[in-house]
């Protein structure tokens, strides 16, 4: 059961996180200048290992181990389909965003860069969302009182 919660606990902070960068961080790269933007982009990569990148392979190897003791009342589908909701993160991010990231900071502002990111965040998003929705029903399937 521990796992399960670490799992829940870990999807939903990342849930909030991806969403505070959605419509909150990324759209303010559009609005930082052209002189500023190299500097305003270190600084975010600079905090996104602890922040983000930390929480997200937590999140991923407590799936796997939810995964490997899962209690008996919840079934496999649904554990494998979280495990595989976070690795479609990953797949995202390697494929996706952490090249465009590593443009971003080799070119300097680009709007068609800034606007590459916020559309393919939007994968994130979505994945994060469906899995906090998808555990967030476990949840309440578990402890629901009988």
């Amino acid at each position: 059961m521990w796992a399960f919660l670490v799992t829940l606990a870990l999807t939903l902070y990342m849930t909030g996180m991806i969403w505070s960068m959605q419509v909150y961080e990324y759209s303010l790269f559009a609005r930082v200048g052209r002189t500023e933007i190299p500097a305003y982009h270190a600084a975010h990569n600079r905090r996104l290992p602890f922040f983000v990148v930390l929480p997200s392979v937590l999140a991923f190897g407590s799936a796997v181990v939810f995964f490997l003791l899962r209690p008996a009342g919840i079934p496999l589908w649904s554990v494998a389909l979280a495990v595989a909701l976070d690795l479609a993160v990953i797949v995202s991010t390697v494929a996706w965003q952490a090249p465009l990231h590593a443009r971003l900071a080799r070119e300097g502002y680009s709007s068609e860069i800034i606007s590459s990111l916020v559309r393919s965040n939007w994968i994130r998003t979505v994945l994060w969302t469906m899995n906090a929705l998808l555990l967030g029903l476990t949840a309440m399937a578990l402890f629901a009182v009988k």
